[in-house]
């Protein structure tokens, strides 16, 4: 407080206490300002290193999406994805993922290190373990084909490598392509193995390839995720340019109704079987993180 005071007798016109109050005001607003641009600066290096926004509000002692109001238009360097909400089950799978790079001793974590935490929880991990892969393999795999140092790095904290960051960029890009307009994005970790297995340079891709697993079948089993244009209700239009009746198709995954794809009708959507089953495997294998997205 002497020291704020004595700032402003510095930067005061004069000694009356009216010139002082200006002083101070001065003081206080500049100390603001550079208190506001430190801390954007640490949220910046934090989002960077992978953490979502949940855990920067409880850091904070604000709500999430107050975080995210506040901070994301200034630290976020992909304006695309600004203000976009990462799913519980995308959040357990990079944690995961710093966490397997730094096991390995290393600095960064890449794309092989997201696709090993892909495998924790969620669809994606139903779809790649359905496709054989685990956790193991991909851990066996990723030493075998990466040069991985022999001696750990330092303790510094792990971040993602430019190529898993663009990978979580694409994965956000995807996400709000897919989402109705009326509803928040939410980016789960569908979107991000849709975008690690299509991208053929990638070092994720690389392991799935090694592991013998055909991205067509991945495409195959992830269809409500990645496949449905985005509309105002996220479904394809039931209407062609004639504007005849078309087809009724299913609100998630697009396939049209036939005699072996039976639709169960909604509030304006519609829900095939296959996606019926989808949903039933998600549900009967709850996840143990407890923690909201």
């Amino acid at each position: 407080m002497d020291q704020l005071i004595q700032a402003a007798h510095a930067h005061a016109a004069s000694d009356d206490p009216l010139d002082l109050l200006d002083a101070v005001l001065t003081v206080t607003r500049d100390l603001s300002g550079r208190t506001d641009a430190a801390v954007d600066q640490v949220v910046r290096r934090v989002r960077d290193a992978g953490y979502s926004w949940t855990v920067i509000g409880e850091r904070l002692g604000v709500s999430r999406q107050a975080a995210r109001q506040r901070y994301a238009e200034r630290v976020e360097q992909t304006p695309p994805t600004v203000g976009l909400i990462r799913g519980r089950d995308l959040d357990s799978a990079l944690t995961a993922a710093l966490e397997a790079a730094q096991a390995e001793g290393l600095a960064e974590a890449g794309t092989e290190h997201l696709l090993y935490g892909l495998l924790i929880d969620g669809v994606a991990a139903a779809t790649l373990e359905q496709l054989g892969a685990t956790r193991d393999k991909v851990r066996e795999v990723s030493r075998r084909l990466f040069d991985y140092p022999a001696t750990p790095a330092s303790s510094a904290r792990v971040v993602f490598s430019a190529e898993a960051q663009a990978a979580l960029a694409a994965a956000e890009q995807l996400a709000t392509e897919r989402t109705p307009t009326c509803a928040p994005v939410v980016t789960t970790t569908p979107q991000l193995l849709a975008v690690i297995a299509t991208n053929p340079g990638s070092r994720g891709r690389r392991v799935l390839n090694d592991l013998g697993i055909d991205v067509a079948d991945i495409k195959r089993l992830l269809p409500c995720y990645i496949n449905v244009p985005r509309t105002a209700f996220g479904r394809r239009s039931r209407r062609g340019r004639s504007g005849k009746k078309q087809p009724d198709r299913c609100s998630f995954c697009g396939h049209a109704r036939s005699e072996t794809r039976r639709l169960v009708a909604g509030p304006d959507v519609w829900i095939c079987a296959d996606c019926v089953a989808r949903c039933g495997e998600i549900l009967a294998h709850p996840t143990a993180d407890a923690r909201q997205p």
